[in-house]
């Protein structure tokens, strides 16, 4: 644990940095990643392994569909939200329980409002090459995870590692997958979007403002100049498709409930009926 000791002197919002440049160097494994996570923020996703074994979640997109449904009745559920999720909970009336973010662009523009505005209660799972973008000394409940954004359009369910699914919602289901879930429901999870040509930049950025993408209207922050990586809807198929089969193999149940969905991976449900 020379390692671990190592970090003892670093200010917790530099661990980031650290830890980045640290596993480029010293190619940390597994074992050594966790040691330091929980050395540094008392947690590594490994703690989180079956603590919700045969149980059931709602995992939340953030699509329009949202608009849709009844929130309300998600308020003594397991969920599991992204991004910038925080802008439902006070129409909601309840904070998610646990929090994902996995997209650089989206991170490094608006790691500060992240940070100000997500509830201490919640679990907050970030990809250790991003607590750059924080000051992690105002996020409580702050867990590492190791994303491996090299191994693409694969599905893990070992708390060792993530695989990169190409939308934070594989993230979200790879992580309700080593709590141990038995049941999950997608809501929110749309899978379309509306970006005429006419909103992308030269550098294949996009900018929402008006095109009604996400379920808040203030969530693109177009207002504000951020940009947006262009979804890659294949990509993201992909993802699902094999998410899908690590749960036919493992016995889970994985239905989609969002209403008017372009996703045809999952069986789809009537939201109402799991009530």
């Amino acid at each position: 644990m020379r390692l671990v000791d190592n970090l003892g002197h670093l200010a917790r919002r530099d661990i980031g940095w650290e830890l980045d440049v640290l596993k480029q160097r010293a190619a940390l494994n597994t074992q050594e990643l966790n040691g330091v996570f929980r050395s540094m923020f008392h947690a590594s996703l490994a703690d989180f392994a079956g603590r919700h074994a045969g149980g059931r979640c709602f995992v939340i997109g953030n699509g329009p569909s949202l608009k849709q449904i009844d929130m309300s009745l998600l308020k003594n559920e397991i969920t599991l939200g992204s991004n910038r999720v925080f802008l439902g909970f006070d129409d909601w009336g309840y904070n998610v329980n646990y929090w994902m973010v996995q997209d650089e662009i989206l991170v490094s523009q608006n790691a500060d409002q992240m940070s100000e505005e997500l509830p201490d209660d919640i679990v907050k799972f970030v990809p250790f090459s991003l607590l750059k973008y924080f000051d992690v000394s105002k996020m409580q409940n702050l867990v590492p995870v190791n994303l491996d954004y090299s191994k693409r359009c694969t599905f893990s369910d070992s708390p060792d590692e993530l695989h990169e699914g190409y939308t934070v919602t594989v993230g979200l289901l790879q992580i309700a997958a080593v709590m141990g879930f038995k049941q999950i429901v997608l809501i929110g999870v749309d899978h379309n979007y509306n970006i005429p040509a006419s909103h992308v930049n030269s550098d294949g950025k996009w900018t929402g403002e008006g095109l009604g993408n996400h379920f808040s209207d203030d969530y693109a922050r177009s207002n504000a100049g951020q940009v947006w990586e262009v979804p890659y809807i294949d990509l993201m198929t992909k993802s699902y498709g094999a998410a899908a089969t690590w749960a036919r193999e493992h016995g889970v149940d994985v239905v989609n409930a969002t209403p008017d969905t372009n996703l045809q991976t999952f069986q789809k449900v009537p939201f109402e009926s799991l009530f």
